[in-house]
């Protein structure tokens, strides 16, 4: 199927549940295009009228997805302009979201992996990348309180992953089961209060970080297992 198609495919299956909306950037001198959710507050009202029982709503898995976030633009703005991933290198995005920061990894002929815990953020993904960089990455649902075993990448992505206490544990599980030996990850977050927690955990758990840049929106880090 040609690209063409795979791309009119997606946008029609996703167009049967959301409505669509485009949204355009300037990431390192390119105008990008994103297709994202319209109106992804609709998807929180749609949340708060769900079954109780559900596992979206026993579990909160709130449409934080949906949303293009600062921290997501501005890593990729960094990944495209730096030299930081190299074609071929192996690189694994942890909850992709809409998927620009894979987009971005495939535009540098990386061979990407997307993951997250909702389906459709891995249908955004695929279609988000086929438009930016002409190829869709693998993509793996994952839950990071249980990942898969056995799968090592050299580059981790992150981008705004630290909102939520309940989450920092499991991440840094997440980092030790995915990233090889030598390995390193880039990660944006967006200067709150709660992730500067993060960071005192990370260290506490045996990695060390270094600030690549920062911006008004966003840190980016570079986060590696200490010696």
């Amino acid at each position: 199927m040609s690209v063409q198609k795979k791309i009119y495919a997606l946008k029609r299956e996703l167009a049967g549940r959301y409505q669509l909306g485009e949204e355009h950037h300037n990431i390192c001198g390119r105008k990008i295009g994103v297709t994202c959710v319209e109106d992804a507050e609709a998807l929180f009202d749609k949340l708060g009228m769900a079954d109780p029982d559900s596992i979206e709503v026993q579990d909160e898995r709130l449409p934080y997805w949906a949303t293009l976030w600062d921290s997501a633009l501005i890593l990729s703005d960094v990944l495209l302009a730096d030299n930081l991933i190299a074609p071929g290198e192996s690189v694994l995005e942890l909850g992709c979201g809409l998927g620009l920061v894979s987009s971005i990894a495939c535009l540098k002929r990386a061979r990407v992996t997307a993951t997250d815990y909702q389906p459709d953020a891995l249908k955004f993904a695929r279609l988000n990348s086929l438009q930016i960089a002409g190829v869709a990455p693998r993509t793996m649902l994952i839950d990071w309180r249980s990942p898969p075993q056995g799968q090592y990448y050299a580059t981790l992505l992150g981008a705004d992953l630290v909102y939520e206490l309940r989450f920092f544990d499991p991440l840094i599980a997440a980092f030790d089961a995915f990233l090889a030996p030598g390995g390193r990850i880039l990660f944006s977050e967006p200067n709150r209060v709660l992730g500067r927690s993060f960071f005192d955990r990370l260290q506490d758990a045996g990695w060390t970080f270094s600030i690549i840049t920062e911006r008004e929106g966003a840190t980016v880090y570079e986060i590696v297992r200490c010696d």
